[in-house]
């Protein structure tokens, strides 16, 4: 199943508060020192997994890697 959300990029202080409060929903991506952190709050539970690289978040985000 492809996710057809807008990928948001946010500050890691948003990101954060995303994780917290479960709000606003969507599709979040922010850059941490050398990683990428990306949250997919599309549900409610904040699925949150970090990457080396922003291409490999990306797909994640869009459904379409496992990890």
């Amino acid at each position: 199943m492809e996710k057809k959300l807008k990928i948001q990029r946010v500050s890691s202080v948003f990101l954060g508060q995303v994780i917290d409060r479960r709000i606003p929903c969507g599709l979040f991506l922010a850059k941490e020192g050398r990683k990428w952190v990306a949250v997919d709050n599309t549900t409610g539970d904040a699925w949150t997994e970090e990457f080396s690289r922003k291409r490999q978040a990306i797909r994640w985000l869009r459904g379409k890697s496992e990890i």
